[in-house]
């Protein structure tokens, strides 16, 4: 009896330490953020994604920007998925109780009382987010205020493009003929951009984007320019 008591033992602690072996192989590789649910409300980040490495070490970043990179724990006991970045702040919310569904992985753990759950997928390359469309040279070729076209009162001569460059400053050529500058800055969570000339009369103005490898559709949201959108086409030239 001890001795099939004993065998029992062994089947049941074999079987445990494969499926935590198994539960921990299944996080390596590369992931997507496809929703994050804090209580009922919606705050997915654009195009987020986490490398977590068989080393023990683990990136993460936004679109084609990696913003994080660190080290990896992972609790069999309690389930508990911990990543630890080196350069930013300690985490205080602590690690995630992970869990899989079908092809997801889902993370979850509360923080300031409420349940946050992070479903994730897996991927094979970075995602692209709207800042890594936005790069590039972009040709005026509409724009229209409460959705009447203004293209040929503002401009008639087809001057106007936009540069987006990589270090976050823009070029605007005006249809005056002007070269202004500035830099853009996009939200974290919205395809949303402000930018924020360099100019003294320049005007702050914040844009909602829809973009893609040959389009860019700007639509205003701030004060001075809620009733205007604009559509541009990609150019390879100036």
């Amino acid at each position: 009896m001890k001795k099939e008591l004993k065998t029992l033992a062994v089947i049941a602690l074999t079987f445990v330490s494969f499926a935590t072996y198994a539960q921990k192989e299944r996080m390596i590789g590369l992931w997507g953020v496809e929703k994050v649910a804090v209580g009922e409300q919606s705050m997915t980040p654009v195009a987020k994604w986490f490398r977590i490495n068989p080393d023990g070490t683990q990136q993460a970043g936004n679109g084609w920007l990696q913003n994080k990179e660190g080290v990896w724990d992972y609790d069999a006991e309690n389930n508990i998925f911990t990543p630890l970045d080196n350069l930013d702040i300690e985490d205080e919310f602590g690690g995630f109780s992970v869990s899989f569904s079908n092809e997801n992985m889902l993370w979850e753990r509360v923080e300031e009382g409420m349940l946050v759950t992070v479903t994730l997928t897996s991927i094979e390359k970075l995602p692209m987010s709207p800042s890594d469309y936005l790069e590039g040279l972009w040709d005026l070729v509409e724009i229209t205020e409460n959705e009447e076209s203004i293209l040929d009162s503002f401009d008639s001569e087809d001057k106007h493009k936009i540069h987006f460059r990589w270090d976050r400053v823009y070029i605007n050529f005006s249809p005056e003929g002007e070269r202004l500058t500035g830099y853009w800055h996009i939200h974290g969570h919205r395809p949303d951009i402000t930018l924020l000339p360099h100019q003294d009369n320049g005007t702050v103005e914040g844009w909602r984007v829809a973009v893609n490898e040959k389009e860019l559709l700007m639509t205003g949201i701030s004060d001075s320019n809620r009733t205007i959108k604009r559509k541009y086409v990609r150019r390879k030239t100036f």
